[in-house]
């Protein structure tokens, strides 16, 4: 019988739900001119960016390598400049993002394209081959994205998804929550709250792992000791339970599932960061194990390189 690696703790996610429910959080901005098609944009066009931008939106940073680069007066890195550097292609020529061009996509474009102060992104070669599948696969099967698009409920657009290399995540499906989030915030697609999930990515699992609304079986914790790398199974099964907690947090707490992941990413990346989080500035920590025990503080678990996150 195969060991269940984690469960959910009840009483935690009661009290973190609590805590969250206090706090006045609120949706991001979809139409940020700086990573994102402004509210005219010809809705094709929008639809085929997002499409292509999450299909490429996993970790740019690796180890000490750094995805950064200086945009005009600001310095972007991580996500924050693959989505600027994305609006300023979709600026300079926004067909660049169409089918018809991703299909036929050159590796060297992208290489081209996604350079940080220090080098290209790392994986630019998988990128571009993401880029060219999803082109291939919207042509081959409809034609446009506004009719791959044309569905009645999210399931259908997740089962219509699941055919693109960058979208396939089973089960956990990051890019396709992830997708279906902007498109709700951009009026593009009508949802209900309980239909969407969050998109579990390396900072939702970490501070779900630090709050303690998940709880980690022994060998888990040993095994990231260790820092051996988990296998796909055992990745998936973790991050399915760090979902279900969050599922459990926003249905207890009555919260906005949009709102919430908007908080948690960016909690992520500037308070509860790996390594060192910023405790003196959380707004968590009274409901934290990890800062009640003192600061014994889990990162995420070591996973194998892959595009789903």
């Amino acid at each position: 019988m195969a060991r269940i690696p984690a469960t959910l703790n009840l009483d935690k996610i009661i009290e973190v739900a609590k805590a969250l429910a206090s706090l006045d959080l609120r949706r991001s901005n979809a139409f940020d001119p700086r990573f994102y098609p402004p509210k005219d944009a010809d809705i094709e066009a929008t639809y085929n960016y997002f499409l292509a931008m999450v299909a490429i939106d996993h970790r740019t940073n690796i180890g000490d390598w750094q995805f950064i680069r200086r945009v005009g007066d600001e310095v972007f890195t991580g996500s924050d400049l693959l989505w600027r550097l994305g609006m300023e292609m979709f600026s300079r020529d926004s067909s660049f993002f169409s089918p018809a061009s991703l299909r036929r996509l050159d590796p060297t474009v992208v290489k081209d394209w996604l350079v940080g102060d220090y080098g290209p992104v790392w994986d630019y070669g998988v990128r571009a081959y993401l880029l060219r599948d999803v082109g291939s696969y919207v042509l081959r099967n409809y034609g446009t994205t506004i009719r791959l698009f044309h569905v009645s409920n999210v399931e259908e657009l997740i089962d219509r998804l699941s055919g693109m290399a960058a979208y396939e995540d089973p089960p956990v499906k990051k890019k396709a929550y992830l997708l279906i989030k902007f498109l709700v915030l951009r009026g593009l697609l009508k949802a209900k709250p309980q239909e969407i999930k969050l998109p579990i990515d390396n900072h939702l699992t970490r501070i779900a792992y630090r709050l303690g609304i998940v709880r980690l079986e022994d060998w888990v914790l040993e095994l990231m000791r260790r820092d051996v790398h988990f296998s796909r199974e055992l990745d998936v099964e973790l991050r399915l339970t760090v979902r279900d907690a969050w599922d459990a947090v926003i249905r207890i707490g009555k919260l906005d599932p949009i709102a919430l992941d908007d908080f948690l990413w960016r909690f992520g990346r500037t308070v509860c960061i790996r390594d060192k989080p910023q405790c003196d500035k959380c707004p968590l920590k009274d409901v934290c194990n990890a800062y009640a025990r003192g600061g014994s503080f889990i990162n995420e678990h070591n996973h194998y390189l892959t595009y789903y996150y």
